[in-house]
């Protein structure tokens, strides 16, 4: 399904304990923006979200966890801070943005991609794909 930013109040994910959501695309695209709107507007309305890029992950309340994985160099570095375990969990629900070094150990519930939009540069298609 494709959205666009103004249309995240329609997104609903039916999120379920052990989901993992990947999200694609570049630097400053929105990804962070994105999960602010699931938590906050679907599961809780005072729920602070930033993105955890230089502190690589945050856990939010019920086993919620929000990766940035853009700072690890390979998959060696993903085990060796111990989130293997975090992401095998069957009741937490990762969000995990940049997961090009996890790709091939773990698969995604739902991909959600970010397309820029051609003739504005401050929009961007959302794409969504259930796996």
């Amino acid at each position: 399904m494709i959205y666009t930013l103004k249309d995240l109040e329609k997104i609903d994910l039916k999120l379920k304990p052990w989901y993992k959501i990947f999200l694609y695309w570049d630097l400053w695209a929105g990804k962070t923006t994105i999960i602010k709107y699931i938590l906050k507007n679907i599961l809780w309305d005072n729920i602070n979200i930033t993105s955890p890029t230089y502190i690589h992950y945050k856990k939010y309340d019920n086993n919620i966890y929000h990766f940035d994985l853009y700072r690890l160099e390979n998959y060696d570095d993903f085990i060796n801070i111990g989130w293997e375990e975090i992401v095998d969990n069957g009741q937490n629900i990762c969000f995990i943005e940049w997961p090009q070094i996890i790709e091939e150990i773990f698969k995604p519930n739902i991909k959600i991609i970010l397309n820029k939009v051609l003739d504005n540069e401050n929009e961007r298609d959302i794409e969504i794909i259930y796996c």
